[in-house]
């Protein structure tokens, strides 16, 4: 066996001799030496083993008769050497850590008040092999009557059931697991040793279950070896038990947890925890399905297979739950298939709550569509579908929601159905008799007015205004935004409509009203005004002038949380304008012309604007070449309206120079948003 020692421990007695022994702590009689009293000084070495020499130090020793050791004494007879001032012996291997007892001829005794130790070197010879907890196991060896305690895994054992030199027997802890033990010695050196084979504690084993199947809530035997060592059982699927039927060395009973999978069982060891997955696997007795007939919602469903009679519930694809069952056998059970049932696989559940999911998919008999012609079909006109189990269509949706649930004809295999008013183009959705709903990938184009083309941009008001594009004869009038309906054509064919543009008539998309009132708003928008700005040179118009000798660069300003120069949120004119959202009183948004003297060919900075946050105050600056900032002419935000702004190039002073930079600020409003459209210079 392997032997480990290891810190060194000195036991200091107090006083240090010159040839290295220790005294006690304080003289052990308080006579005088000439008075004839028998004095002990000290003894050592320190850490003296068993079987070497010992020497105690006094005064009269010459009368002592034998000196006793715990456990051992040694006579005058077997000193060594004996003087009145030393005792030379050899320690007996039976002698144990304690005080020193001097015997003297009057009968008198005199006891140390320092405890003798010694240097003990604990060795193992052999342990039992394999242990069960609760059980008694066996350590031979040498010294072992010096171990204070026995290191477990978990615990130490510091009660023996008996001890000797050579032996030690000890009961092994409950929470012990299999391993090494570690012997710990007294002495000057407490020692720590060891074993170099482990102790295996006993675990409990299964050997069989039984019945081989089991069904949820029945009783279940295990058979093996140590079983009652087991503190519960857990399923697969993490079902625990630990309230047994009965339990015994070899013998298991318990009930099988309604939430048990079927699969290994895990056995947990009583204290020390410790878990034993054994090789025989639960077999569960479940209901199996092995096919299942194609049927329609509200048709009853045949399902086939084994232990149906376990199942009192059936769930199928979509949340639909059925428990009124038509019949139910172990072999075969009938069910009536919800209006709310999808296709797909079914749960069955037992009678004890558990869900047994099917292997094969429910087959419904829905309707199915193959084409519908024509397409494309005038709103009123009647379109054919065709396809299969039609019979089972109470309604047909076409785009935009248009619902129609009187048809010109039905039959299982073709519905003929009038186009509603309110149809869009779409794929079809056909609803059952029980209300599912099945989507098609069947498109029907529906006939409707389409435009391309709007003009002229602008239209002034009382002037004509020509859409064209297609179907425009199915248009019975058009509003403008802003509310503006105009009914009465100048001309109206398939292609054309043109109209005269009425006074209330805003900028903006058109909305087209068929003749059965289906409203349809158009991409394009329609200009109106009083023609397009007064602007001879652009620095915006849907986007920054980009000309390489004219053009204009946007730099980065200041006191803004954004802007947008591609915006579509307010449109002046065109499709884009600037958005700014300044965050700063005085922020800038910030400009440099390529052409530095491009102000100097005109008389007014003319732009568009939108008070999108208030009635709040702008101005324009520039800077001159000359790095000088000009005067601010200021102008007003009207919120919610566009407004043309036109400032006279003489208000920024002398700029006959040149400009570097051009500027569009705010002017005292910390938060403040704008949009700006058409921002240009005219003569």
């Amino acid at each position: 066996m392997k032997n480990i020692y290891n810190v060194r421990l000195l036991l200091l007695v107090c006083l240090i001799l010159s040839f290295g022994f220790l005294t006690s702590c304080e003289d052990d009689d308080d006579t005088q030496p000439n008075a004839g009293q028998v004095q002990l000084l000290s003894f050592g070495p320190t850490g003296v083993q068993h079987g070497e020499e010992i020497r105690f130090i006094g005064h009269n020793l010459n009368q002592v008769e034998a000196v006793e050791l715990p456990s051992a004494t040694v006579a005058k007879a077997d000193f060594l050497e004996q003087t009145s001032e030393l005792i030379r012996l050899i320690v007996p291997d039976e002698a144990m850590e304690g005080l020193v007892t001097l015997k003297l001829s009057d009968g008198k005794e005199i006891t140390s008040k320092t405890v003798l130790s010694f240097e003990v070197p604990i060795t193992i010879s052999s342990v039992t092999t394999e242990a069960r907890p609760g059980t008694n196991i066996t350590i031979n060896g040498t010294k072992l009557n010096w171990v204070e305690g026995v290191v477990f895994a978990k615990d130490t054992v510091d009660e023996f059931v008996s001890q000797s030199a050579t032996e030690l027997v000890l009961q092994v802890p409950l929470n012990a697991k299999t391993g090494t033990l570690v012997l710990i010695g007294g002495g000057t050196e407490p020692s720590f040793v060891e074993t170099e084979e482990e102790l295996i504690v006993t675990l409990p084993k299964v050997t069989s279950l039984s019945p081989a199947a089991v069904k949820h809530s029945e009783s279940l035997t295990l058979t093996g070896t140590d079983l009652d060592l087991v503190q519960e059982v857990v399923f697969a699927g993490g079902a625990i038990v630990s309230d047994f039927t009965s339990q015994s060395a070899t013998e298991i009973v318990l009930t099988v947890p309604n939430t048990a999978d079927a699969g290994a069982l895990t056995l947990v060891a009583a204290g020390s925890l410790v878990e034993v997955v054994i090789e025989a696997e639960l077999e569960l007795t479940l209901p199996t399905v092995t096919s299942m007939n194609a049927v329609k919602h509200g048709d009853n469903l045949t399902i086939t297979g084994t232990n149906l009679d376990m199942v009192k519930e059936v769930v199928f694809a979509g949340g639909a739950k059925v428990s009124a069952f038509v019949s139910r056998s172990a072999s075969q059970l009938e069910v009536k298939v919800p209006d709310t049932a999808d296709e797909g696989n079914l749960t069955l559940i037992t009678t004890h709550g558990y869900e047994v999911p099917t292997s094969s998919a429910l087959d419904l008999i829905l309707p199915a569509v193959t084409s519908a012609t024509p397409t494309p079909v005038d709103p009123g006109a009647n379109v054919t579908i065709t396809g299969s189990n039609l019979d089972l269509v109470k309604s047909v949706v076409f785009g935009g929601d248009a619902s129609v649930s009187t048809f010109v004809n039905k039959s299982a295999n073709q519905i003929v159905v009038t186009v509603p008013d309110q149809a869009t183009s779409g794929t079809l959705t056909l609803i059952t008799t029980h209300n599912y709903e099945v989507a098609t990938e069947t498109e029907v184009t529906v006939v409707l007015p389409v435009v391309t083309g709007i003009t002229p941009a602008p239209a002034a008001y009382g002037a004509y205004l020509t859409i064209t594009g297609t179907n425009l004869d199915l248009v019975q009038s058009v509003k403008f935004t802003g509310g503006a309906t105009v009914t009465n054509f100048l001309a109206k064919t398939a292609s054309q409509i043109i109209l005269t543009v009425p006074a209330e008539a805003k900028s903006g998309t058109l909305t087209l009203v068929t003749n059965r009132g289906l409203e349809i708003e158009t991409t394009l928008e329609a200009m109106v005004g009083d023609g397009g700005p007064d602007i001879d040179h652009f620095i915006y118009d849907n986007a920054l002038n980009a000309d390489p000798n004219n053009g204009w660069t946007l730099l980065g300003g200041w006191g803004k949380a954004s802007e947008d120069l591609a915006n579509t949120e307010q449109v002046s004119r065109g499709e884009k304008s600037i958005k700014v959202v300044y965050n700063e009183a005085y922020g800038a948004f910030h400009l440099s012309p390529k052409n530095p003297n491009i102000l100097n060919d005109y008389t007014h900075v003319v732009l568009y604007v939108y008070g999108g946050s208030g009635n709040n105050r702008m101005a324009l600056r520039v800077k001159t070449k000359g790095g000088v900032d000009s005067p601010e002419p200021t102008f007003e935000l009207i919120e919610g309206e566009w407004q043309k702004v036109e400032i006279p190039i003489s208000a920024f002073g002398d700029i006959s120079g040149g400009i570097s930079e051009f500027m569009i600020k705010n002017y005292g409003t910390e938060s403040n948003t704008i949009y700006i459209d058409d921002v240009g210079l005219r003569d």
